[in-house]
């Protein structure tokens, strides 16, 4: 991830997710996101009128924490979505600071306050459990900003990322590479959950093939972090065919450490940042981006006005829309916007304007 000022990043610890048959969108569905970007992942839906309640309404949020561009985006558009809903008297937003004890805290306040639903992004579902059973046995509904599996008795799931972030980059280097050939692993902060189904996702994208990984790294999803570490590797002169990244940053990094050393460049993995694919046009790099929207923000907003509007939402929803690679690049980068811009978004386009014009 993109990461402007600490190796912090995005610590969902996050499930394999099942994906099942789910039918055809019906005519009254819930939107949550446009089908290209969040798709329905199970049949089973929640009961129709089970959690209507009267507006106006207080809802919660209790975030892991922040100081990545992609979560200041995501909690902004989730902002907005909040204010323009008349319905929705306060909406409180927490960040934990990336410690349990301040999470768990976090949402035992809010469940104090009597929100009408309370949203969580986990730093691991273990960890919340006992807050998500109060807040379910309180009566008010859990959406899970993550996937648990059945850890959590969330009343929906709505998550993306995870091990299809890392099998479309694992998948795209082995084609690019021809299956055989020694890639450098940028990895984000150890033992974060989102990392290593990150990793996972890329190691077994490239199980069967002759691709071996000739260094592995913690680049904490960091500018900073990720261009030393890659100065050091290009001065050590490891082989290198190929990189896989777990954030856009270390890939921005790498990029100039290989410009400014005029080390030919290789075909690297990166992410849906508007920076990176700056970085990625003027370079001509060879790459690919999974799309991470930060519209899940809003989806998961969404979703909670849905439930206390009497709708019917399906138990789990998927993030992984088609990544971003050389044929389709021009159709997402903006170079009217500035670094931390992240594609898709959301808000309109005036907005958009105001908060990232280059």
């Amino acid at each position: 991830m993109t990461n402007t000022s600490r190796a912090s990043g995005f610590l969902l610890l996050l499930g394999a997710v099942t994906f099942l048959p789910v039918p055809a969108l019906a005519q009254d569905e819930v939107q949550l996101l446009p089908p290209n970007l969040l798709e329905a992942t199970s049949p089973d839906m929640t009961p129709p009128g089970k959690f209507k309640k009267d507006g106006p309404w207080k809802i919660g949020m209790s975030f892991p924490g922040v100081g990545n561009t992609w979560i200041v985006q995501m909690a902004e558009e989730t902002k907005y979505e909040a204010a323009h809903n008349p319905n929705i008297k306060q909406f409180i937003f927490t960040e934990a600071n990336w410690q349990p004890a301040k999470q768990v805290a976090d949402m035992e306040d809010l469940i104090a306050q009597k929100v009408d639903v309370l949203i969580v992004a986990p730093l691991a579902p273990p960890l919340v459990k006992k807050q998500v059973d109060a807040a379910v046995a309180a009566g008010i509904p859990v959406i899970n900003f993550g996937t648990s599996n059945g850890e959590l008795a969330s009343t929906v799931e709505i998550m993306g990322g995870g091990e299809r972030f890392g099998e479309v980059g694992g998948k795209f280097l082995a084609q690019k590479l021809g299956g055989k050939g020694t890639i450098w692993a940028f990895r984000g902060v150890a033992g974060v959950g989102e990392e290593v189904l990150r990793y996972n996702g890329f190691r077994k994208a490239i199980e069967g093939t002759s691709l071996k990984i000739g260094t592995e790294v913690y680049g904490d999803w960091n500018y900073t972090k990720g261009k030393q570490l890659c100065e050091n590797l290009v001065l050590s002169g490891q082989p290198v065919d190929g990189i896989w990244f777990s954030g856009a940053d270390m890939t921005r990094a790498c990029i100039d450490v290989f410009k400014e050393s005029g080390k030919p460049l290789v075909p690297m993995t990166g992410e849906a940042n508007n920076g990176f694919l700056r970085a990625w046009t003027d370079s001509k790099v060879e790459a690919v981006s999974p799309i991470f929207t930060p519209g899940l923000g809003p989806a998961v907003l969404r979703a909670a006005v849905a439930l206390l509007e009497g709708k019917s939402l399906h138990k789990t929803y998927y993030s992984s829309p088609a990544p971003i690679d050389n044929t389709n690049l021009k159709s997402y980068y903006r170079p009217d916007l500035n670094d931390s811009f992240w594609v898709t978004s959301t808000l309109p386009e005036a907005e958009i304007q105001e908060m990232f014009k280059r």
